[in-house]
């Protein structure tokens, strides 16, 4: 039903909707205050359209929030949206008596009870509030700063990435891995440090699977030579290594190795165990991994964000034949860590090895003249080898349920 009473300018407090009514208002006497006489009116549905206009140009259906019950012994969660019911965003605007904001509301255009029958919906309802759509957005874009700030490295290393695929890995590299690794003296600090001495006597292993070209014959002759890394003519990319390049892959625990190789069922594995006879300085980028009953010192390390970000990304699985480009990023890593911050070798969390009861720990001894051998420059010692088949490969699914 229409609603043509007058209302007027004084029924309004100061605002947008005020300064329109002044505007358009056409000199009459008020419908809803008898002191309000010879003063610009308009009707109240004409007032009501411009209210909507004014309403939708600048709010919005609020966003959804979720609340945990303050209660520690209550799991329930509540669900509600961002703002105010639209009735109290009128009333602090309008500023008005209570008949004056109830003959807005009910002017309001909206869905009429016919359209709501069909299966339309009311914009104006209770079933949420609404918020500022400026102040929508300004909290949008502090979310997605504060997303950005958390994970900035994961995109800083990204770009890295991008850049030396597909643009340039020549020049200005040194200078962007500076500014995403920062000085090595940070990662020597404090209780928990990323950048240390791994001592010797450390037991490693390799796999190798087992062909035409490896038999057992020859690894009782010569495991040492047949398990560690093949000579330079032979070395071909790997993640921390360029071709002809060779570095020393090993994992902290046999299944680890096995792992990496991606074998079948059915397929014969050689394990080689070895022992580091010096000392290593390792860059470690499981360090904050570890389960520890103290996690709170983890955080409190300034390179804490970086190392979690970054093992991530170091850790990613690439396909077979993505490693050609995939693999450039890392290995100009490793290359950088052992001329810059003089490691001897690189910690790692395996790509193919995620069970919790496994050390799924992968270690690279960076490039030097010889790696297995009793004496420098050889750091790893030779002990035995032992003989796996293959007889079952299971996968596991992000609810932890394997098939």
């Amino acid at each position: 039903m229409a609603d043509d009473r007058n209302l007027c300018l004084r029924c309004i407090q100061e605002g947008p909707l005020r300064d329109w009514l002044e505007g358009v208002g056409v000199e009459g006497d008020c419908d809803f205050d008898d002191d309000h006489t010879s003063v610009p009116c308009v009707s109240v549905d004409e007032f009501a359209e411009e209210a909507d206009r004014w309403f939708q140009a600048n709010y919005q259906p609020g966003g959804e929030t979720l609340e945990v019950d303050p209660d520690p012994d209550s799991d329930r969660v509540y669900h509600g949206t961002e703002g105010q019911p639209y009735e109290e965003i009128f009333a602090e605007e309008l500023g008005s008596s209570d008949d004056v904001l109830d003959a807005v509301i009910a002017a309001l255009p909206d869905a009429s009870h016919y359209e709501i029958a069909q299966g339309g919906e009311a914009y104006y309802t209770d079933a949420h509030n609404f918020e500022s759509i400026a102040a929508a957005h300004a909290r949008e874009k502090a979310d997605q700063d504060e997303y950005w700030f958390a994970n900035r490295y994961a995109f800083e290393w990204k770009d890295f990435c991008e850049q030396v695929q597909f643009s340039s890995r020549f020049f200005g590299i040194k200078e962007k891995l500076d500014e995403l690794f920062g000085k090595p003296e940070e990662y020597g600090e404090g209780p928990v440090r990323p950048l240390y001495d791994l001592a010797a006597g450390q037991v490693i292993f390799r796999a190798r699977l087992m062909d035409g070209n490896l038999t057992e014959d020859d690894l009782q002759v010569n495991g040492a030579a047949l398990l560690g890394p093949p000579p330079s003519a032979r070395t071909q990319g790997g993640r921390m290594n360029v071709e002809f390049i060779p570095v020393f892959y090993a994992a902290f625990a046999a299944a680890t190795a096995i792992a990496e190789l991606r074998p079948g069922i059915g397929d014969s594995i050689a394990i080689g165990r070895f022992t580091t006879h010096l000392p290593l300085k390792i860059f470690d980028f499981t360090v904050f991994d570890q389960r520890a009953a103290d996690r709170g010192r983890f955080y409190d390390h300034s390179r804490y964000d970086f190392i979690t970000q970054m093992q991530d990304e170091i850790s990613r699985p690439v396909r077979p034949h993505e490693r050609q480009r995939e693999y450039i990023a890392t290995q100009i890593v490793a290359e950088y860590l052992k001329s810059y911050f003089g490691c001897d070798a690189v910690i790692y969390k395996s790509s193919m090895q995620r069970d919790g009861a496994q050390d799924n720990r992968n270690i690279v001894i960076l490039h030097r003249k010889a790696f297995v051998g009793t004496e420098d420059p050889s750091v790893v010692s030779y002990v035995d080898w032992s003989l796996q088949e293959v007889t079952d490969v299971r996968y596991s699914t992000v609810d932890g349920n394997p098939f």
